[in-house]
């Protein structure tokens, strides 16, 4: 396989995950780099190799659409977009449309497009749509949303004969994440600016209910209801650099309601400073299961290698929106 094409890749987003899968790909057996993009003006223009601490191998489009403008000659079925730009999906779908529209398949970290029809029926069924003209795959995929909280308990999952509840509890350690983490937990805040970041949306991690959606309909469980709170975790002394009474972090739950009972439940807690950091899937059933990964997966990191890994499988997949339920999303992008 090594010899072999396996994909074509353009990078659009170099952000902090961005630069890390373009670093992540670059040199691998069968993967081709067609380029990269990003608007902003310190990276447009520049060559990626200076992102990334060297030389080469090419300049930084300053727009998505030329990047694929300078391809499109070429363009084959084997060509994937691994776009690294935002979670919330009415942001990132116009990019998202662009890349199909050029005969790309996606992969995207956005965390909404994991299960897109939750929040978003009307615009996933266009994406759908557009994708099954094009021939092209889409997937939304990362750690979390993507892993750890629905692909893994999912897994788990399957070796029981009967399920009555599935929990996952997933505990961060904020103060070993990068900034962006620790600003999108509220770490530093008030409460009061804690609650307002919430309302405003700018707060919390996006694609708890996603994950939980997926779970139940890889369960099968009717869904009746979903809900979804957010709540903030308090310093009770000075820790990490917060000061007593300031915002460390969050706790935020998604629970699946299916006849009046909660079948699905996860449970993040991202804040500075926890005691312990592990990722857990309890299985209440037949048999039951209690799966603890001791200092939980790397958030970062483990997105790379979702995003980067899921690329042999997006080329092979039925056009349309796929999810990480959807797709035999298990193995490993060949290695240098």
């Amino acid at each position: 396989m090594a010899n072999q094409t396996i994909a074509r890749v353009a990078l659009v987003g170099l952000g902090p995950i961005g630069v890390e899968v373009a670093r992540a790909v670059l040199g691998r057996p069968g993967i081709e780099v067609l380029g990269a993009a990003d608007p902003a003006p310190d990276k447009a223009g520049r060559r990626l190799g200076e992102l990334l601490g060297g030389d080469g191998p090419f300049p930084i489009a300053a727009s998505a659409q030329a990047l694929y403008a300078e391809s499109a000659a070429r363009r084959g079925k084997r060509d994937v977009v691994l776009l690294c730009t935002g979670s919330r999906l009415e942001s990132v779908a116009p990019q998202i449309e662009e890349a199909v529209e050029a005969g790309f398949h996606v992969v995207s970290t956005c965390e909404e497009l994991s299960f897109p029809s939750l929040r978003h029926e009307h615009r996933a069924r266009e994406i759908d749509a557009k994708a099954k003209e094009h021939g092209v795959a889409v997937l939304g995929t990362g750690v979390n949303p993507g892993l750890v909280m629905d692909r893994l308990a999912l897994a788990a999952a399957s070796a029981c004969v009967k399920i009555e509840k599935l929990k996952v509890t997933r505990v961060v350690d904020a103060a070993k994440r990068r900034g962006p983490l620790r600003a999108k937990v509220g770490a530093g805040l008030s409460k009061e600016d804690f609650e307002a970041g919430v309302g405003a949306r700018k707060l919390g991690h996006v694609g708890l209910s996603e994950s939980a959606a997926m779970i139940a309909v890889g369960l099968g469980l009717p869904i009746h209801e979903i809900s979804e709170t957010i709540e903030p975790v308090l310093a009770a002394r000075e820790t990490g650099g917060v000061a007593a009474g300031r915002v460390l972090g969050l706790h935020q739950i998604a629970r699946v309601r299916a006849a009046g009972e909660i079948r699905v439940e996860l449970d993040l807690t991202m804040a500075v400073g926890v005691e312990k950091a592990f990722d857990r899937i309890e299985i209440q059933g037949d048999p039951p299961v209690n799966l603890t990964v001791e200092g939980g997966f790397h958030g970062d990191r483990a997105t790379v290698g979702c995003v980067v890994n899921a690329i042999p499988f997006v080329v092979q997949a039925p056009p349309g929106v796929q999810t990480v339920a959807t797709l035999p999303l298990f193995g490993l992008l060949p290695q240098r």
